[in-house]
């Protein structure tokens, strides 16, 4: 009968065994359909995101423009070349996510017609508006509307974005339809494991039954093993001396305690000093004298289970004990029963683990305020930087309406009414221009923190040539002199690293001194990082504001001696930040001031 119960047994589990390996198979073969629906979805999110950022650029691009031609400030149009190089890579990019849909391969060539069709009319806009020749550039504006460059750019983008979006709807409904079937395969798995659950209780009772009658057989020699035991006892308190010199000599504190009565019967001379009792104290005394009152229930719990309990050896993992000073401390204790002078007696080794246990309590509180800490700052930074990129995007629309009204209303009346109302216009104008400025360094700054460019190698000699070129002509007019040494390549986000040079050596020509600007950029290898410096011979810092210069809208000056929103450092730390390193600025020993910032290494 024995022999078929288990060949029962092992059949049903081997069946429960293949059928839960048959189902993880097709969960595994199901979850890869999952991640293969992902990643669709994750190429088509990419692909609106570049449309997106193509109408972006082009927008802006034609604003810049715009606001040059209104206001023949050549700031607006500093940024052109850097504005044109994006929408490239981005129609790039667009082009190489789209290789798989033939209609937007003809797409992306319209695209690309339009765009630099756009660029040359807006280019021969500028060069007209730098001849003081307005009238013929407002003209060449106004014409451009009929050939509705800006619209087939929109159109274009507009309709690629539908159709994309129209893809990223059914490709998610796959995916749910998916996780279901998936969902319906994990629930199944859970149905085989609870047959396989009941299979194994099934076989335990069967192994319950036989372990019964094991122990029916072993009854029979315990009381030959009682009769063995109590001689070896009688030869055991034969070496009772030998093992009293090991008792009293042992570092630990060591006691012997009657298990009836709890008295304490013999102590050793670690424990008298440990715990301050004399000898004689210790004798007039019981083990619940050294426990706390509000422990004296599990005290006499712990010793009710160790009168009953067929155990030599018992160890608690922590009590605690009194001192004679009245310092209560955490031990550790293992008790060991045996007979003493005839009665049931407990031999107790302390170790006391008072400063471990509260060295790991403060860890553990000072870890987990440090987790709290950090999870609410990233939840914080990453709703801020929600906001403000919301905000900024939001308000930029019409605020470039009220913007280009009041430079046009400024334009037309200047001089035509009385001079308060030249004086009020001014200064609408002038805090609308400022709001723009602010509300777009807002955008950049919320942006900063959060590329979604991958890490590569950036050439930093290549970097600084660059912005070498966008500064050339304010260079050129102040009489500056840059001079970078041999720079490195590391792995960061070129754009953004642009960003952070551009940003350094504006500065730096921005607040100079009464000598022409001399910027000197150099680069310094250590074992982890690199470290960057970039030093001028500017006006200088106020150590007082080393660190308030990195904070976002914090000006040193004002507005009417410096132009600026006072974002840029702030702009800098965090791209610094991204790339794993830190920025800090210094003074510099003959005068102006010396920016450090550093760039991890990565494998």
């Amino acid at each position: 009968m024995s022999r078929s119960i288990e060949k029962t047994l092992i059949t049903g589990i081997s069946v429960a065994i293949v059928t839960v390996l048959a189902i993880v198979l097709v969960s595994i073969w199901q979850y890869r359909r999952i991640q293969d629906s992902g990643a669709t979805i994750r190429h088509t999110n990419q692909v609106l995101s570049q449309t997106h950022e193509v109408t972006d650029i082009s927008a802006r691009y034609e604003l810049a423009v715009k606001n040059y031609l209104l206001t023949g400030d050549s700031l607006f149009i500093d940024s052109l070349g850097v504005l044109d190089d994006r929408l490239h890579d981005r129609i790039a990019g667009l082009k190489e996510l789209t290789t798989d849909n033939p209609l937007h391969e003809g797409r992306i060539r319209d695209l690309t017609h339009y765009v630099d069709r756009n660029r040359e009319l807006l280019q021969q806009a500028i060069g007209l508006r730098r001849g003081d020749d307005f009238d013929g550039a407002a003209r060449l504006i106004a014409g451009s509307a009929t050939h509705g460059y800006s619209f087939q750019i929109r159109s274009l983008c507009d309709r690629m974005a539908s159709e994309e979006s129209g893809t990223l709807d059914q490709r998610r409904q796959a995916n749910r339809r998916r996780t279901l079937e998936l969902n319906i395969v994990l629930w199944s798995l859970m149905g085989a494991v609870l047959v396989l659950g009941i299979i194994f209780l099934k076989k335990v009772r069967v192994d319950l039954a036989r372990e019964r009658a094991v122990r029916e057989e072993l009854s029979w020699f315990n009381a030959a093993l009682e009769d063995r035991v109590h001689r070896q006892t009688a030869e055991l308190q034969g070496s009772e001396e030998k093992y009293r010199s090991l008792f009293y000599k042992s570092p630990l504190p060591k006691w012997i305690y009657d298990q009836d009565s709890l008295q304490f019967l013999e102590v050793n001379e670690a424990a008298i000093a440990h715990y301050g009792y004399s000898q004689e104290e210790f004798g007039a005394m019981t083990i619940r004298d050294i426990r706390p009152p509000e422990d004296h229930a599990m005290l006499e719990k712990d010793v009710e289970e160790a009168r009953r309990s067929s155990d030599s050896y018992q160890q608690r993992a922590v009590w605690r004990h009194i001192k004679k000073d009245g310092d209560i401390i955490d031990v550790e204790i293992t008790a060991h029963s045996f007979i003493y002078e005839g009665r049931q007696a407990r031999m107790v080794v302390v170790n006391d683990i008072t400063q471990r246990r509260r060295s790991e309590q403060l860890l553990h509180r000072l870890n987990m305020d440090l987790q709290k800490r950090a999870a609410e700052l990233a939840a914080s930074n990453s709703e801020l930087e929600r906001f403000a990129y919301i905000a900024s995007h939001d308000l930029q629309e019409p605020l470039r309406m009220v913007s280009s009204f009041l430079q046009l209303l400024q334009k037309r009346y200047s001089g035509k009414l009385d001079e308060r109302a030249d004086q009020y216009i001014h200064y609408a104008v002038d805090g609308a221009e400022r709001m723009k400025a602010l509300i777009l360094d807002l955008l950049e700054y919320s942006r900063a923190g959060t590329g979604k460019e991958e890490f590569s190698a950036v050439e930093m000699d290549e970097v600084m040539e660059e912005v070498g070129n966008i500064f050339r002509e304010r260079i050129a007019e102040g009489g500056a002199r840059v001079e970078a040494g041999p720079l490195p390549v590391v792995r960061g986000d070129k754009v953004q690293l642009t960003q952070l040079i551009q940003n350094l050596v504006s500065n730096a020509l921005k607040y100079h001194s009464n000598e022409p600007a001399v910027i000197r950029i150099r680069a310094e290898e250590s074992a982890h990082h690199w470290t960057f410096i970039v030093q001028d011979n500017g006006i200088g810092i106020d150590p007082l504001f080393f660190d308030k210069i990195f904070i976002i809208f914090q000006r040193l000056h004002n507005k009417s001696e410096y132009s600026g929103t006072g974002i840029g450092l702030a702009i800098c730390k965090k791209i610094v930040e991204r790339h794993g390193g830190r920025i800090w600025v210094e003074p510099a020993p003959e005068g102006g001031s010396i920016f450090f910032f550093t760039i991890t290494k990565q494998p």
